[in-house]
């Protein structure tokens, strides 16, 4: 099986190079990195000193992307940045210089159209792309998925989701932190059939007045605030919520998968993944704990320290990272590919939507831009 040649591609300053995801690639099997592009030349010293790449050597260190694609023509672009304004961009680049793969920071992009633009360049080239959404690659994750599919916690009802709500609550909470919750809700539930949606600030709905340039390359943005409900093809109801600066000392970041036998909650990003509780959630007559579930099953395989949860969230993108090369030679999918990305970007846009105009909002999406615009 040949070895696939990986370029990546940061930003300092203006996103720099997200989670980590460029120095992943040194231990993915059947892959290599081989060269390194930052606009900043500074962060493009540094990048290379950091992924132990000679930077005297030609064709390895850039500081134009393009130049990059060029010359180098790799079989995989890691876009590491998190900052957004420049992901539809570069992976439509990508695809059309004839990569075979593109590994993605998350969010994804910025509206429904540039979703469909990159997805549109991917099916003409035949890249595949994958997101960072880690925590679907989790083996915990897996093992919920079971529990779901064997009926541990009966027929699921909901699934109820909450962003950090930290000084980021709101619509901001939505767009950085939502897409994991959002991703998860979509894969767990069903896709998004409709949304009904009230995104606040300071009380009241907000209107196209309030928007405001986000952080991060979000472009428009707006509310402190955002309760939205979601019918999932599945069956089950999903929701996502968030206010800013809602004074936890324990973030409610999660989701919580509600049935008529149980309940599940999952973590994004912390060990233990998930926990399972055998009885309905109303059901308060008496205790039923909380049990972890580790990669093994309920209370099997749990981590024992903090210094784990670094080292197996690294592991859950590496195992992203090499699910994309698995897809490339097996010519399928990834588990959390540009379908799935599209799904979270559309779920966001139609919460806006849906606040603007009082009205249930219906897929397909009949605006693919963003609603503030």
């Amino acid at each position: 099986m040949d070895t696939m040649r990986v370029a990546v591609i940061g930003r300092t300053g203006r996103g720099d190079w997200g989670h980590a995801i460029d120095e992943l690639w040194a231990d993915v099997e059947g892959a290599q990195l081989v060269a390194v592009a930052d606009e900043s030349a500074d962060g493009l010293a540094k990048a290379t000193s950091r992924l132990q790449v000679d930077a005297s050597n030609p064709g390895v260190a850039f500081r134009d992307w393009r130049a990059m694609l060029a010359e180098v023509k790799p079989d995989i672009v890691s876009v590491c940045m998190r900052h957004i304004d420049c992901h539809a961009e570069m992976a439509v680049a990508a695809a059309e210089a004839g990569v075979k793969g593109i590994f993605m920071e998350k969010p994804f992009v910025r509206t429904p159209v540039e979703a469909d633009a990159v997805i549109a360049a991917c099916r003409t080239s035949g890249t595949k792309l994958a997101l960072a959404m880690v925590n679907r690659h989790s083996p915990t994750y897996s093992i919920v998925r079971d529990l779901l599919e064997d009926g541990r916690i009966g027929r699921l009802l909901e699934l109820r989701g909450r962003g950090k709500e930290d000084a980021r609550g709101g619509g901001e909470d939505l767009w950085v932190l939502g897409c994991h919750v959002l991703d998860m809700m979509a894969d767990l539930g069903g896709a998004p059939r409709w949304c009904q949606a009230t995104i606040s600030r300071e009380g009241r709905p907000i209107a196209k007045s309030d928007a405001k340039e986000g952080p991060e390359g979000l472009g428009l943005i707006a509310g402190d605030s955002v309760v939205a409900t979601y019918g999932m093809a599945d069956g089950p109801i999903g929701s996502f919520a968030s206010i800013r600066e809602a004074g936890l000392k324990q973030p409610n970041f999660g989701l919580t998968l509600v049935g008529t036998k149980g309940a599940i909650h999952i973590r994004p990003d912390n060990m233990p993944h998930a926990y399972f509780r055998e009885a309905p959630l109303w059901r308060v007559d008496k205790e039923f704990p909380w049990l972890p579930i580790g990669p093994d099953g309920i209370g099997e395989g749990l981590p024992v320290d903090e210094a784990d949860r670094v080292a197996q969230r690294a592991a859950w993108a590496r195992r992203a990272a090499a699910d994309l090369v698995a897809s490339i030679h097996e010519d399928r999918e990834p588990a959390a590919g540009m379908y799935a990305g599209q799904t979270t970007v559309e779920m966001t846009a139609a919460a806006f939507a849906s606040s603007l105009t009082g009205e249930r909002i219906a897929w397909p999406l009949a605006n693919r831009d963003n609603p503030l615009a």
